[in-house]
């Protein structure tokens, strides 16, 4: 059952949508950028071509968002322009840190009127961010699918590959669905973005404890329990459908450990700003990760304060 949204609501949760997704698709070219071989510079450039048309479209959602609303811990944080300033310097990758700060003086701004004007402008900007995020789609597949027949090399693991083509084929998906002016059934879509999200914070903790350097045991460790809680919720949540009376548990124990990889997160973050972490973990991926979780968080309080 889909319940039609106000044209207030359409515009408020398109550029939430688009503030924190078109952030991380911009952000997952870079990181396929940069791990390449030059050998495959055709691969690199269309990254790179990605990371700039990302780049533009959220350039083009926060100027929208200037005029009618303030930006969430999901679409920036404190952490963002540093880590941003540090990749940049680590890899020659370059990166628009105004943006990210002018992101940042946008935190608890008011709500401002919603427009005509301001209607079409985010329907444009939907309808690009779609177009834009299935062709990345289209790149992952090919370079996964270039991976797994060793014929193309990339730094990143294949699980990570398919994580972020995952992530880009949701923001697609909620973008068709935002774009019918629908809502989607409060359950049965909280029963859907926990098993997806816990399912990436999982991953997020595997990826850490993989990246980081074997003499980092204390925290190899604390990533490994991290990814095997999250792996034995998610199998708790996988039951949902059948027997949904278990949501609320499930998503309140979501909040509990989600909330605590997030600190974990942070803190690893913070760490390798400050080089104390040997790991192979750029600091603009730290930096992801905790956007990440942060949303997360932001819809399970959601899902909470409606159950």
């Amino acid at each position: 059952m889909y319940i039609i949204i106000t044209n207030e609501a359409y515009v408020r949760q398109s550029l939430d949508l688009n503030l924190f997704f078109l952030r991380i698709m911009k952000e997952h070219s870079l990181f396929m950028a940069v791990e390449f071989p030059p050998k495959f510079d055709e691969l690199i450039k269309e990254a790179t071509n990605f990371n700039h048309e990302f780049n533009n479209s959220l350039t083009t959602a926060a100027n929208i968002t200037s005029r009618v609303q303030g930006v969430r811990n999901d679409a920036v944080t404190k952490y963002t322009v540093e880590a941003e300033k540090a990749t940049a310097s680590l890899t020659g990758f370059n990166i628009d840190t105004n943006l990210s700060a002018f992101e940042l003086s946008l935190v608890n701004r008011p709500q401002s009127q919603i427009t005509q004007a301001v209607i079409e402008e985010v329907n444009a900007l939907n309808n690009q961010a779609i177009r834009l995020t299935q062709g990345l789609i289209d790149y992952k597949t090919k370079v996964i699918d270039g991976v797994l027949n060793c014929i193309v090399f990339n730094g990143n693991y294949v699980l990570l590959l398919d994580h972020i083509r995952r992530e880009a084929i949701l923001f697609v998906d909620l973008l068709n669905k935002i774009q019918q002016r629908t809502s989607p059934n409060v359950m049965e879509e909280a029963i859907r973005q926990e098993i997806f999200w816990n399912r990436i914070m999982g991953e997020h903790a595997f990826f850490i404890r993989g990246l980081l350097d074997p003499t980092e045991v204390d925290l190899f460790n604390l990533a490994n329990n991290f990814g095997h809680e999250f792996s034995e919720l998610n199998k708790k949540a996988l039951q949902m459908s059948e027997f949904p009376q278990v949501l609320p548990q499930v998503t309140n124990d979501s909040l509990r450990l989600t909330r605590e990889i997030q600190g974990f997160k942070t803190q690893g973050t913070e760490g390798i700003l400050a080089c104390k972490i040997k790991s192979l973990i750029l600091p603009l991926l730290g930096d992801h990760v905790i956007r990440e979780a942060n949303h997360f968080l932001i819809l399970l309080e959601s899902y909470k304060f409606q159950s």
